[in-house]
């Protein structure tokens, strides 16, 4: 009995090992539109979309998504997917996030917009792929760009002074 249960842990060590280091590459992320989606009297709500390129040879399952979202150095808002979804092999997929900020966050976003036409941003956050329990794997993920003032973001701007 002794002599079966070595090579059995060592069997069971080598499988865990093997998949753990079955990591994904991470998913290239970029924020492809923002919208404030609504507004009540503490704060505000946006609709981020992203679009996402798997460029593993394999499909991901995309369990969840949890983002910060800064805009000119500034942490604007926290958010995260409502929903999986599923991105194909070398492929691109779509989803949205639903982000929440303060009025506070969006009156000092506001004053270091005057004069811009465009904003940096920055997505600070994680993916969650696979399957449940220990078939899931987090892969953090940073992504920064440029987005236009133009369109919905354009209500973030002050009125000009005359």
């Amino acid at each position: 009995m002794k002599r079966l249960r070595l090579p059995l842990v060592v069997i069971v060590l080598a499988l865990f090992t093997a998949c753990a280091s079955v990591r994904p590459v991470p998913p290239e992320v970029q924020l492809s539109g923002l919208e404030i989606s609504d507004m009540s009297l503490t704060h505000a709500n946006f609709l981020a979309n992203l679009r996402l390129f798997n460029p593993n040879n394999t499909g991901l399952n995309v369990r969840g998504m949890l983002f910060s979202l800064y805009l000119n150095d500034i942490r604007i808002a926290n958010g995260q997917s409502a929903k999986a979804f599923a991105i194909p092999a070398e492929a691109y997929g779509d989803a949205a996030v639903r982000l929440s900020t303060s009025y506070l966050n969006l009156l000092q976003l506001s004053r270091s917009l005057q004069g811009q036409k465009e904003t940096t941003y920055r997505l600070k956050g994680e993916v969650h792929v696979g399957g449940w329990g220990l078939l899931t794997s987090t892969i953090p993920i940073e992504r920064e760009g440029t987005l236009s003032l133009s369109g919905a973001l354009d209500q973030l701007l002050p009125a000009p002074t005359q």
